[in-house]
């Protein structure tokens, strides 16, 4: 008698303390930090499926997620419409793989594109020469390092 008295006194320890670790992550979403700094558009491409991958994931499985895209060296290209008198030259490939990040974020509404100030005044671009949905922050790699810290999961394709 004492050992099911016992058991059903740690099973029911064990039953009342799962909604609680459930609960703790039930309303948090899935937080991703995609750091890209490559020049490569095979890379940036490569990211973007990724990024589709993701969204469809937790899309399909209703699972609230923030994700951030940073830009910071030659990947900021990628985040640019207008490249005059920039330390960039505009390359053919440059326009595909934007009009797939604009229908990413389009269709997503939780993916935030941020393009490195640093990297902006290293290469003369001005924030108007930022694609609409790019927002700037002020270090790339700082922003990386911040989301890190508040649990976003760290992404680079390399």
């Amino acid at each position: 008698m004492k050992s099911k008295t016992l058991a059903l006194s740690l099973l029911t320890l064990l039953v009342s303390s799962l909604p609680l670790q459930a609960g703790e992550n039930a309303n948090k979403p899935v937080r991703i930090v995609y750091q890209c700094d490559v020049p490569d558009d095979k890379n940036v491409d490569l990211m973007i499926n990724t990024l589709n991958n993701v969204v469809s994931y937790y899309q399909k499985n209703l699972t609230d997620y923030e994700i951030d895209v940073v830009a910071l060296g030659p990947c900021l290209q990628y985040f640019m419409k207008d490249f005059k008198d920039t330390g960039f030259v505009e390359m053919p490939y440059t326009q595909p793989t934007q009009a797939r990040l604009k229908t990413l974020v389009a269709t997503s509404g939780y993916i935030n594109l941020l393009a490195c100030q640093n990297t902006m005044e290293k290469k003369n671009v001005k924030p108007e020469q930022l694609l609409d949905i790019v927002k700037t922050t002020p270090a790339g790699v700082i922003k990386v390092i911040e989301d890190q810290a508040k649990g976003y999961s760290y992404i680079k394709i390399q």
